[in-house]
């Protein structure tokens, strides 16, 4: 990390993660493995994976992703830092009350925001619906690293 200002802690949304292991070279896979973030991901997240891995599989096999899902989801997750439940417990009920009328679902994104106090990055807008955490689409991320 010599010569590069502070790496950005950030929250990554499910999706961008499964983004990144449906095309191995998409802007999103670039990013996580760019070792330009600390990127947390709730690991509620990971059963949100296993929930869609035959998707994700199948989508993979249309596009000819030479690799294989499993090392596929091995190469991006590395990158991640899993946040357990005990990490951003304590900010769950107030993120699902900002949350339960937005989308439940991400209240461990946002909780493990609001504890890490740091941005989300997800390109839902939903997200942006909320004021306890800043939101950054991967086009904002891009823009960012465009000004440094």
């Amino acid at each position: 990390m010599e010569g590069r200002e502070k790496e950005l802690r950030i929250v990554v949304d499910t999706n961008i993660i499964i983004s990144a292991l449906l095309k191995d070279n998409s802007t999103n896979s670039h990013l996580i493995k760019s070792k330009l973030f600390c990127i947390y991901f709730p690991d509620y997240g990971l059963k949100e994976i296993e929930k869609y891995k035959s998707y994700i599989k199948a989508k993979r096999v249309r596009k000819s992703q030479s690799l294989s899902f499993e090392f596929a989801e091995k190469y991006i997750l590395e990158e991640v830092k899993i946040a357990h439940f005990d990490l951003y417990r304590e900010k769950v009920e107030a993120a699902y009350e900002i949350m339960k009328d937005i989308d439940e679902k991400d209240t461990p994104i946002l909780a493990s925001a609001m504890q890490l106090c740091c941005p989300i990055w997800s390109n839902d807008n939903h997200f942006k619906m909320q004021k306890a955490a800043k939101v950054y689409t991967t086009n904002d991320l891009l823009d960012l690293l465009n000004r440094k």
